[in-house]
């Protein structure tokens, strides 16, 4: 085995949990949410709709009592940690727990709903496999996702564990009801704009219309403080003929958001993708970009953990490669560690599955380094989770979540869901995660 250089990201970024508030920084989730509350704190009341059967109605009241009053784990409920009221509008019992019934009483749900007076469905449904399309999972995320709701699905597990349960919990329905938990302390080295690209799965073959297709699919856009600010998305079939042309409108509208949000036009892109870029690939959005930006610089990042790299410590007891440790490859190209040793659990995560990285930049304006240490603190923010180790960086973690789910839509929805009246609701919320 070689022996190589390599390096480490001196420390674990630092959270930000209030917008107006500097100081009000933490390097646990747990901690930075019970001292300061969320980053944003406008949001002061989420109103629930419930569907599940009727014969755990109560245990689903229940948790929503405790997450709104709070547990010993979890002192002062929603209203300490969020800053918010937690209130049920809303509850449809179910019959039984197949996928036919709960499709009737989404479709119940959604049409008995008035001025969109719920911002999240919580959905109790039978546990399944997330490779498994035809489920209730997706079916009601795809149908209220269609309309505009975000769900929060719940299953018999979450109860029991469900002392450490509670927080995580509270922090996706938070998120998911447009709030922004929390982002980095400081800014993302020469960072304006990241943007989380992928191509969506197959659309359900039982919910297709034709031919098999495949779609370009959407960016998740992330801000210099590793925020996630929206979700942009196309319903144009994919082709090889009309590829370039979607990803042009795509990345167009993107911008345009980007700009209307922060006042500003980005300088320094950056995409991730699960996948090596093409030179093809590269040398085309480069060619977009110059038609829609004046000026900027870009930054290709892959992103792959499908290798056969494995490295081992001999400076450690049990050969393990801590966490934010990394290696280089060459001057484009590094591993590096996100579930080894880390201080912030001072345990680790078996035998660390590295990310290898590859980047490539327009015209250098921006270190193998720099670009190593972005990828490792996009780990820190992930949404649906209070968990202080993820191993993905969130740009790809969100971007996988989708492809999932449009594996599971039907054309429609998809269509729907894209479609600006629904956009402009869901946009503004992690919705799909």
């Amino acid at each position: 085995m070689p022996f190589l250089e390599g390096n480490k990201i001196s420390d674990e970024p630092k959270l930000l949990f209030d917008k107006a508030d500097p100081s009000a920084i933490h390097s646990q989730i747990y901690w930075g949410l019970r001292n300061f509350g969320p980053y944003d704190k406008e949001l002061t009341e989420i109103r629930l709709g419930v569907i599940c059967p009727d014969n755990v109605k109560t245990q689903v009241i229940n948790l929503i009592t405790d997450l709104q009053r709070g547990k010993p784990i979890f002192p002062g409920g929603m209203k300490r940690f969020f800053r918010v009221e937690l209130t049920l509008e809303k509850i449809i019992t179910l019959n039984s727990m197949d996928i036919q019934e709960y499709q009737n009483k989404s479709l119940e749900f959604i049409y008995n709903t008035t001025n969109r007076d719920i911002d999240v469905v919580l959905i109790y449904i039978p546990k399944t496999s997330k490779y498994f399309t035809e489920t209730a999972y997706y079916r009601c995320k795809a149908i209220f996702a269609s309309e505009g709701y975000s769900t929060q699905m719940i299953t018999n597990d979450l109860f029991l564990n469900l002392k450490w349960s509670y927080l995580n919990l509270a922090v996706a329905i938070f998120s998911k009801a447009g709030g922004t938990p929390w982002v980095l302390q400081d800014e993302l080295e020469n960072t304006d704009m990241i943007m989380g690209i992928s191509t969506s799965n197959i659309i359900s073959k039982y919910r297709r219309e034709g031919d098999l297709k495949r779609f370009i699919g959407f960016v998740n856009i992330f801000d210099n403080y590793g925020k996630w600010m929206f979700f942009q998305g196309t319903a144009t079939p994919y082709s090889k003929e009309n590829l370039i042309e979607n990803l042009k409108i795509l990345l167009n509208n993107a911008i345009i958001r980007f700009k209307s949000i922060k006042k500003y036009e980005p300088t320094n892109l950056f995409f991730h993708y699960y996948k090596k870029f093409s030179q093809i690939e590269k040398q085309r959005i480069i060619e977009i970009l110059s038609e829609i930006l004046p000026n900027f610089n870009v930054c290709f990042i892959s992103i792959d953990d499908s290798h056969i790299f494995r490295i081992y410590n001999k400076s450690t007891n049990d050969g393990s490669f801590p966490r934010g440790n990394y290696v280089y490859l060459n001057e484009n190209e590094t591993l590096l560690s996100t579930t080894g040793f880390s201080t912030l659990t001072k345990y680790r995560m078996g035998t660390p599955k590295l990310l290898h990285i590859r980047a490539n930049t327009n015209n250098n304006f921006i270190s193998l380094d720099n670009i190593t240490k972005q990828v490792f603190y996009l780990t820190r923010l992930n949404w649906a989770t209070v968990s202080s180790i993820n191993r993905e960086p969130v740009t790809l973690h969100y971007s996988k979540e989708l492809a999932y789910l449009t594996a599971a839509l039907s054309e429609l929805e998809w269509k729907h869901i894209t479609s600006s009246s629904i956009n402009q609701l869901l946009n503004k919320k992690v919705w799909f995660i």
